[in-house]
């Protein structure tokens, strides 16, 4: 079975923001009912860049991480979910499904990676669902990878043993 991955090489990001940008304009103001509610204007990035200064003047050096949510393999935030609110795909993706989740504020403290906020307006715990509306169309590359000017964030449609 195939599973959507993200991969990032961090030594071709410059912190150009295009995937944060692309995916605030993809979520605020819209609704995806199943993938994602509307993510708030200001407080939330669920696509954020790290930055890293090593060295020292005039010998300096910065680095970049773009962070996101994970959908990792075992999702702890899927283990403290109630009525279904995190859901794991078999291509990967893990949900988290507005309808399900108002006011489970644990599936925020859950994610070791603090890729998962809180909306207090809404009650409701969210994340970067992947893209998952725009692929479940039958698009290839999430909108952050699409827009990247270096390609440092491709998005792969390959099985497990093809991502080893």
């Amino acid at each position: 079975m195939k599973k959507w991955n993200l991969l990032i090489d961090v030594a071709k990001c410059f912190n150009c923001n295009c995937c944060a940008l692309a995916c605030h304009d993809e979520y605020h103001g819209n609704s995806f009912p199943g993938y994602a509610a509307e993510m708030s204007k200001h407080g939330q990035r669920w696509i954020d860049i790290h930055q890293r200064e090593t060295g020292q003047h005039p010998m300096v050096e910065m680095s970049y991480l773009p962070v996101m949510c994970n959908h990792c393999d075992n999702p702890p935030c899927l283990k403290v979910a109630k009525n279904g609110a995190v859901v794991k795909r078999p291509d990967g993706i893990v949900l988290i499904v507005p309808e399900k989740a108002r006011g489970q504020r644990e599936i925020v403290d859950a994610c070791p990676y603090y890729a998962v906020h809180w909306n207090e307006e809404k009650q409701l715990p969210q994340a970067w669902p992947f893209d998952a509306h725009l692929l479940d169309q039958g698009w290839t590359r999430t909108r952050g990878s699409q827009l990247c000017p270096t390609q440092a964030m491709r998005t792969l449609h390959v099985s497990d043993a093809e991502m080893q």
